[in-house]
């Protein structure tokens, strides 16, 4: 009785109520195979046990019945008395008849009647029911009466045999009292006893389809009944949790999750639910190893297919072409489409519609008609002969494609319908494959590949659709599946204009993957081919514009976007908003802010509203970036936001990483570091599946930063490391690889930009002569190349500071002249001046300067990072007052910015002159455990279980050895342990539980 308990403790309140001389009703209905009759055996046997008497029987569906035949079955009672008195109508006479036989049963021990199948009970017994249950109110009996709630020609879910129902615990023999010399069939033949047509009328027959007005009957039973104080209850659908109980039940073992999923397309229904069960334990298609079952084979079993063979039997041959014909159409269907393909009208189908409702085939939802369980519907299917069930598929599509219905439905339907070479269907697939590309490139990759497979090689149209499954497959970010196309192809004889095109397509290939310079060398082969149509020129040209964007030198690409917008009405318009996008980012790297703005503002403004093809150039993207680098925050997100979306509206995967990389960089700006470590790993996990590494570098730099900024030196590294190892693997499978290369939408494209985060760590760990090493060839070129000043406004100001530290006065000189150029050539852009006056205030010791950086700058942490400056040169002029205030200043703002370390060093500093500030919160802690530790306590383990010593923690922490000793005692102290190697053991264990919190053992 898995899952009727609710139900079952309403049976026994009923029976003690009984015991107590109570009478009491329970009205059970449900769909077939949910448990009625299971649940009446179940309390004809109980009730047995408890000292009642079981009365119990059920109706059959039979084209002629005998009125009354279910009680008299029950009571073992012969109807043939209702003809000895024919001065009385012999219905009275039959009633009161049973309620003789009932009411002397009581008075020996309570009854228990217990009626199945009600749904085909004749107009008598129900009407005698109803009399019974009202005249024995008072008497200690009780009513267990079930119907089902969906009629037809056949029980839904029940196998052929002589047994109607099965587990039922009642038979007609078993009902018997000793003795009795009738037999079950003196009960089911118009006996020669009865006076013909007394019990028997043509009433009795069914008048409006099968079994409906028998079951209108039932219900107002059931209602009235209710209304008199019955308790009425529905059995429905088994949740989950049972259905693993069950499943745990039969097989013997806990079913693992592939078997549930499998078990939940019988929709909850217990008896389908054990029929697939069984079958499947029957055909060894389960496995049971450590007290757990695995699927071998998701394969319907035979009794499953039998169940749904007997189902279709019963029915009309209409109705059983309909069910077979809308199966492959789907779980779920209109009416118009299966009326389409049947040949007829929805009005036609209306009786075989309700037959196969009557039957619990099928259901309505609020739209469509749909297979009630989901195996059934499968098993349907499956029944279909393979020839029978492609000419439907291949039906169904063209129907959809001629009506203009869903590209995506029609393709699936014609795939399945399509035999290798069948160019007439293959054309409805490319006319599906078009329309789906423009919306959903990843659902047109599909289809355009499998097209390709289907196509015979001397098929004239086989190349065509091996540049659409290129191009769907590429925008759809499967790279490496179009990579083998186009290799296939071009391995293969192809006309000039032929290999143009898939030039084309493998320089947009190249670029995606990072290698600039191949595209670059594709997109002008292509170029090369003479008499190429305008729409593959320019297809040719945005690859060319695209890849020279790649490149470390802008000026090549900012040449040929200049020609392009030069001749902007001989090329369409995807180009040339390419080409103003590409246009704008070499002006902005070549420190032309104004301009570069001015341009990605008009490129976002002539791709909305523009065609699929424009608005796939994403200008944006490098909108976003070009805010973000100056500090308007607000815009950038809001650019960011509206990118993400259209990539998303256009299905244009292959830059799915983009919007969050990007999202990343300025949640690091506006000191959102958690939105920020989260945004940038989501853009290299996309990046990492889809094969686009254009932003990889980027996202590792944010989560450099980040690491970096919160004193997790070993964490920092390994991002830079993990880079620096992409892209060394990079190298070693091209010829060429481009370390510096970004996208034209991306952030910087300069030399040595990729070196800036490496250098930070190496200047945080192993000081300014390290972090020299790696950056000391990018001051020369840095009037040249300026992005990696814009980028970052702290950087010129950081690359003063780390050449001054390690000696080298002429690289700070370069450093500021390089920052002075960029502000006097972009004087309305605050970020570069207040970087440029840092830098210069920094070489010189201007505290008038720096103070004035400190509150000009439009970026957080480098106006604190001015203020600290201030402090130092402040404090060594021997103004304390002054250096204090400004220390203080910047304390603030590292803080907001959530810079830990940067906070750990300004406290150093305060308190060697003598200021000390509280640097924790109080807060509610427990007294042990993980939870019990301080910010400060976790900081010092997480260093410790990375191999620091003392002294190097104390010098990350800018605190004494001294103090971390104390700390490192607090910790082994809450922590119960006594030693580094067990903080190293219960580090790891608390990131796993932290990583897998089911499996958390309790640490604090």
């Amino acid at each position: 009785m898995r899952g009727r308990e609710p139900e079952w403790h309403t049976f026994i309140h009923l029976l003690r109520a009984a015991g107590d001389g109570r009478g009491g009703t329970l009205l059970v209905e449900g769909e077939p195979g949910t448990g009625k009759s299971l649940l009446l055996a179940e309390a004809a046997a109980h009730a047995s046990r408890q000292g009642f008497l079981p009365v119990t029987g059920g109706s059959e569906e039979l084209e002629e019945v005998i009125p009354l035949a279910p009680l008299f079955m029950a009571l073992d009672e012969p109807p043939a008395h209702a003809s000895r008195n024919e001065e009385l109508d012999p219905r009275v006479q039959v009633v009161e008849q049973l309620r003789v036989r009932l009411k002397s049963c009581t008075a020996t021990c309570p009854v228990l009647v217990g009626l199945d199948d009600l749904q085909w009970a004749d107009p008598a017994t129900l009407a005698a029911l109803r009399t019974l249950h009202w005249e024995l109110i008072a008497e200690p009996v009780v009513w267990l009466l079930a119907r089902r709630t969906v009629t037809g020609p056949s029980p839904a879910l029940s196998l052929p045999g002589p047994s109607r129902t099965r587990g039922a615990s009642w038979t007609p023999e078993a009902s018997r009292t000793p003795g009795a010399s009738q037999t079950p069939g003196a009960l089911w033949t118009p006996g020669a006893s009865q006076t013909p047509g007394a019990l028997w009328t043509p009433g009795s027959r069914r008048t409006s389809g099968p079994g409906t007005a028998r079951d209108d009957e039932a219900e107002r039973l059931f209602r009235c009944l209710e209304k008199h104080g019955a308790i009425r209850v529905e059995l429905g659908p088994l949740p989950d949790d049972i259905v693993a109980e069950v499943a745990a039940d039969v097989l013997g073992a806990v079913p693992q999750p592939d078997l549930l999923a499998l078990a939940a397309g019988a929709g909850g229904n217990p008896f389908l639910l054990t029929e697939l069960l069984s079958g499947l334990r029957e055909e060894g298609s389960v496995e049971v190893a450590g007290g757990r079952t695995r699927l071998l084979s998701a394969k319907a079993p035979e009794r499953v297919h039998a169940l749904v063979r007997h189902l279709l039997d019963g029915l009309s041959r209409d109705t059983r072409q309909l069910v077979e014909a809308a199966a492959v159409l789907g779980r779920s269907f209109s009416p118009e489409d299966a009326a389409e393909l049947v040949g007829t009208s929805p009005a036609a189908l209306l009786p075989a519609f309700e037959e196969a409702m009557d039957a619990g085939i099928l259901v309505t939802t609020q739209e469509a008609l749909e297979f009630r369980h989901e195996l059934v519907w499968q098993a349907v299917v499956a029944a279909l002969h393979p020839p029978v069930r492609h000419a439907l598929h291949h039906q169904i599509g063209k129907i959809l494609l001629d009506r203009g219905g869903s590209p995506i439905r029609a393709a699936g339907h014609l795939i399945e319908g399509t035999r290798p070479g069948d160019a007439r269907t293959l054309i409805g697939l490319d006319q599906a494959v078009a329309e789906v590309l423009a919306c959903s490139p990843c659902a047109a990759a599909d289809l355009a590949v499998q097209a390709v497979e289907l196509s015979d090689l001397s098929d004239p149209s086989r190349f065509a659709r091996v540049v659409t499954a290129i191009e769907a497959t590429t925008e759809a970010g499967r790279l490496d599946d179009a990579g083998r196309l186009v290799r296939s192809a071009l391995a293969r004889p192809v006309s000039p204009q032929a290999a143009a095109e898939l030039r084309c397509a493998l320089s947009g290939l190249l670029f995606m993957n990072g290698r600039a310079a191949e595209a670059v060398a594709e997109a002008r082969a292509a170029l090369a081919e003479p008499g190429l149509p305008c729409h593959l020129r320019d297809r040719a040209t945005l690859a060319l514009l695209y890849g020279l964007a790649g490149l470390p030198d802008g000026r090549r690409a900012a040449e040929e976007a200049e020609a392009v917008l030069t001749a902007a009405d001989r090329h369409g318009e995807a180009v040339v908003v390419g080409a103003m996008v590409v246009l704008a980012t070499a002006r902005w790297n070549s420190g032309r802010l104004a301009d570069g703005l001015q341009l990605a503002r008009e490129a976002v403004r002539r791709a909305q509203g523009g065609s699929v093809a424009v608005r796939r150039t994403h200008p944006r993207l490098a909108l976003a970036s070009m805010l973000t680098d100056i500090r308007r925050l607000d815009e950038a997100e809001i650019a960011v936001r509206e990118a993400g979306e259209e990539v998303e509206a256009l299905g244009h995967s292959a830059w799915a990483s983009a919007p969050a990389v990007l999202r990343a960089r300025a949640e690091l700006v506006a000191g959102r570091l958690d939105d920020a470590v989260a945004d940038a790993q989501d853009g290299l996990d996309l990046a990492g599946s889809l094969g686009t590494h254009l932003f990889s570098s980027l996202a590792a730099s944010v989560l450099s930063t980040v690491a970096l900024r919160r004193g997790d030196l070993r964490t920092a590294a390994q991002h830079v490391e993990a880079d620096r190892d992409r892209l060394t693997r990079h190298a070693a499978q091209h010829v060429e690889a481009d370390y510096d290369r970004l996208s034209p939408h991306a952030a910087p494209a300069a030399p040595g930009w990729c070196a800036m985060p490496a250098a930070r760590v190496a200047e945080a760990r192993d000081g300014p002569v390290e972090a020299m090493k790696l950056v000391g060839g990018l001051y020369p070129a840095l009037r040249e190349h300026c992005r990696v000043l814009v980028d970052d406004p702290a950087c010129a100001p950081w690359l003063v500071r780390v050449a001054l530290a390690a000696g080298d006065r002429a690289s700070a000189v370069l450093a500021v002249t390089a920052a002075e150029s960029l502000a006097g050539g972009n004087p309305g852009f605050r970020t570069v001046r207040a970087a440029a006056t840092h830098a210069r205030a920094l070489l010189e010791g201007d505290a008038e300067a720096l103070d004035l950086a400190a509150k000009e700058g439009t970026d957080a942490w480098a106006r604190a990072s001015a203020a600290e400056d201030l402090g130092v040169v402040l404090a060594a002029s021997g103004d304390r007052q002054e250096a204090v205030r400004s220390l203080d200043q910047a304390l603030a703002g590292y803080e907001e910015t959530g810079s830990a370390r940067d906070a750990a060093r300004l406290r150093r500093r305060l308190r060697r002159m003598g200021v000390r500030h509280r640097h924790w919160a109080t807060a509610e802690r427990p007294i042990s455990g993980w939870a019990s530790l301080t910010d400060t306590e976790c900081a010092v383990s997480l260093l410790v279980t990375q191999g620091w010593t003392n002294r190097q923690v104390a010098d990350q922490m800018f605190i004494s050895a001294h103090t971390v000793a104390f700390h490192l005692r607090q910790i082994f102290r809450k922590l119960g342990i006594a030693s580094r190697v067990e903080l190293t053991r219960l580090a790891v264990e608390q990131r796993r539980d932290l990583e897998h919190p089911s499996r958390a053992k309790g640490h604090g």
